[in-house]
């Protein structure tokens, strides 16, 4: 049996997590995307019960009666209101890191795990090893506009950004530091060579 592998992939905003994420996926590591899984959990009826507690603003009702979570308004509540912001992440990081660890401790594949979050989650000992990408503001800040589609604004960037953890810490927890300020295939090479 091949030897189980973990690893944690962490970063910066519009660092180029996700693409590092699927050159892993293309080499058959098994990924799991923690800003997915909170996608997901914004689904849930359970989960937005208990956000509607705590920001019921960010709720609007469809023709049909049924109220639904809207992203924007979600990031405009929490990053204008920082107590709102903590409530929810006590909410969701646990869920978050119970699924990561259930899926290290079952798996005997080889697995990385993207988590932007990983700096002060308790997690960090339960992975092989822990990869950081990093890249300077104005690069990530034009990426992620870009992304969005202007659905992000910079102040929006800012916000989260300032939000992380800062690269010290996140590389203070990091095996390998990765500089994505080059080219995409610069980039894609790097994660390859990790990767293969």
């Amino acid at each position: 049996m091949s030897k189980k592998i973990a690893i944690g992939l962490t970063g910066s905003f519009g660092s180029g997590k996700s693409t590092a994420l699927k050159i892993f996926k293309e080499f058959g590591y098994k990924t799991y995307s923690a800003d997915e899984q909170v996608n997901k959990l914004y689904e849930d009826e359970r989960i937005q019960k208990e956000i509607k507690k705590i920001a019921p603003e960010v709720f609007s009702k469809k023709e049909t009666g049924r109220c639904f979570l809207e992203k924007q308004k979600l990031r405009e509540a929490v990053f204008s209101d920082l107590n709102k912001l903590k409530k929810i992440e006590t909410l969701i990081h646990p869920i978050i890191k119970m699924q990561c660890i259930s899926l290290i401790k079952s798996s005997n594949k080889k697995n990385i795990f993207e988590i932007p979050i990983l700096v002060n989650s308790g997690i960090e000992k339960h992975f092989t090893k822990i990869i950081t990408i990093e890249s300077r503001k104005e690069l990530r800040q034009e990426r992620i506009i870009k992304r969005y589609k202007h659905k992000i604004s910079v102040e929006d960037f800012l916000k989260i950004d300032q939000s992380q953890p800062t690269q010290a810490e996140r590389e203070s927890i990091s095996n390998i530091i990765i500089n994505n300020n080059g080219t995409i295939s610069e980039f894609k090479k790097i994660i390859t060579s990790l990767a293969n």
